[in-house]
């Protein structure tokens, strides 16, 4: 598997900032030799780290069969300045790019989600977030942690949809395996390998998730071969500082947990074995 995103898309320079967000990891919309998009930065806030996150995550997800934003790393020079919305300028070194679409945020309504173009990938979102235990777009409440719900990491895009319909995409992955925190080699305590947390899955998407989707979701998570999550890890940009014990720490990860999620995860999220 190909660690360069599969798309046509390949922008090579910033041109101008448009707009800097209020986000965790301080994004930017920016205008780039080909159109719109938004940048995130190695100075943004969080740190590089979160960077490193980004593009694990979209990689699986791309992986899986899930439609994800086209990306590119550009190597931004520090010219134009570019300055974060905390006041900080952004700083030279390797960004994550993706492609303006035309689309949504989730809103929250079940209803929405009845005029999904690719429903059968909301169990693949759910099995993702769950691999890779992204808090960042629905986490239940528990002793360890409060809930939390963000609906703006559901995207809805219009773009190559039929019409009156949407395509689920698998966006902002800057929370995963950490919750926002640094990527240490204690990654791959058991305990998290193990954890049974049901990242991922909002209520509203128990009426739309099917049984035989969720075994689909699995048999591609177990299709990701181990020296492609591997390569992966490997081709992480230097400049966003992890280490080599963490990108050890990254590979054990992904591989263990992937393999402990195939045995149960269909079984968990329908315990009394409906078949849908």
């Amino acid at each position: 598997m190909d660690t360069a995103p599969s798309h046509q898309w390949k922008p090579t320079k910033i041109r101008r900032e448009i707009e800097a967000l209020d986000t965790g990891s301080e994004v930017v919309q920016v205008e780039t030799d080909a159109g719109r998009a938004f940048a995130k930065f190695p100075g943004g806030g969080e740190g590089p780290h979160v960077l490193a996150c980004e593009l694990v995550g979209t990689r699986l997800a791309e992986w899986m069969g899930l439609p994800v934003f086209d990306s590119v790393l550009l190597d931004y020079s520090g010219v134009p300045e570019i300055t974060l919305h905390k006041g900080e300028k952004a700083k030279a070194g390797t960004v994550w790019l993706t492609r303006r679409v035309d689309g949504f945020p989730w809103g929250g309504h079940e209803d929405d989600l009845k005029y999904l173009a690719n429903p059968e990938d909301l169990a693949k979102l759910v099995l993702l977030d769950q691999w890779t235990r992204n808090c960042d777009r629905y986490r239940p409440e528990s002793q360890q942690a409060p809930r939390r719900i963000n609906r703006n990491n559901v995207f809805l895009m219009r773009e190559g949809a039929p019409a009156g319909r949407f395509i689920l995409v698998a966006m902002d992955h800057t929370h995963i395996l950490t919750c926002g925190g640094e990527l240490t080699p204690k990654l791959a305590r058991i305990d998290l390998v193990r954890d049974v947390t049901q990242f991922g899955l909002f209520p509203e998407f128990l009426p739309h998730l099917k049984r035989a989707d969720a075994e689909r979701a699995v048999a591609a998570m177990i299709a990701i071969p181990a020296d492609a999550i591997s390569t992966l890890i490997r081709f992480i940009p230097s400049d966003w500082q992890v280490e080599s014990p963490v990108r050890e720490a990254l590979v054990d990860f992904l591989i263990q947990r992937r393999d402990w999620l195939a045995k149960d995860f269909v079984s968990r999220l329908f315990p009394q074995g409906e078949l849908l």
